[in-house]
């Protein structure tokens, strides 16, 4: 029984870790059940007795406790928030872009912005909300009271608008420019620019409000 209880266990382990894959490559309408099993190497009825449907399949794949964890050890990273905003878009910006590390639900993610599917709410309430939570509460201790709430607000979309950008333009990009690639090396540049482009935005708007 318990061979066979281990068996059901590592089938949808796979499951879910195919569905992941194949989520955050073609969409949730894009993808299909019959290549998730595909790649899981399950049977295709697997997804329906494992979760229902390819809805409830999705609900599980949708797990952000990596992005969680990344904002709770940078609120102890180092007492200065600029040097944290530095450390999270480092460490964002890899689970976004980099093969090797990416998080397959922060692509899961960029994808729902630009393309919403029924599974948008889940995303904004487990993963998106926290986030801009997170980052406000960072932009707040930066800037302190020399800015309005309104602004800071903006300054925390304005940072996650440049991170969805060099992901959801990574084609056309690599057209214009054919020798771009998104080494480490180059993620590690692409998160120090926008920390520093972000936080000479943010100094400049101080000064100019004062």
């Amino acid at each position: 029984m318990s061979d066979i209880q281990s068996g059901s266990e590592q089938t949808r382990a796979r499951l879910i870790e195919a569905a992941r894959e194949v989520f955050a490559q073609y969409g949730f309408q894009g993808a299909t059940v019959r290549e998730i099993c595909r790649r899981a190497g399950a049977n295709v009825a697997a997804v329906n007795y494992h979760f229902g449907s390819k809805d409830g399949l999705l609900a599980e794949a949708l797990n952000f406790s990596g992005l969680k964890t990344l904002q709770t050890n940078n609120l102890s990273a180092d007492p200065c928030p600029e040097k944290r905003l530095r450390l999270f878009l480092k460490d964002f910006m890899l689970m976004l872009l980099d093969e090797n590390s990416a998080s397959r639900q922060c692509r899961i993610m960029a994808r729902e912005l630009a393309d919403p599917t029924p599974a948008l709410d889940k995303i904004v309430s487990e993963a998106i909300a926290p986030l801009h939570e997170f980052l406000g509460r960072l932009v707040c201790e930066i800037v302190g009271d020399k800015m309005s709430a309104a602004q800071q607000l903006r300054c925390v979309f304005s940072i996650l608008g440049q991170c969805s950008f060099y992901y959801h333009t990574e084609p056309v990009l690599q057209r214009l420019h054919p020798e771009l690639r998104y080494d480490a090396d180059e993620i590690g540049a692409i998160a120090a620019h926008i920390a520093e482009f972000s936080l000479a935005a943010m100094n400049q708007l101080t000064r100019r409000d004062a």
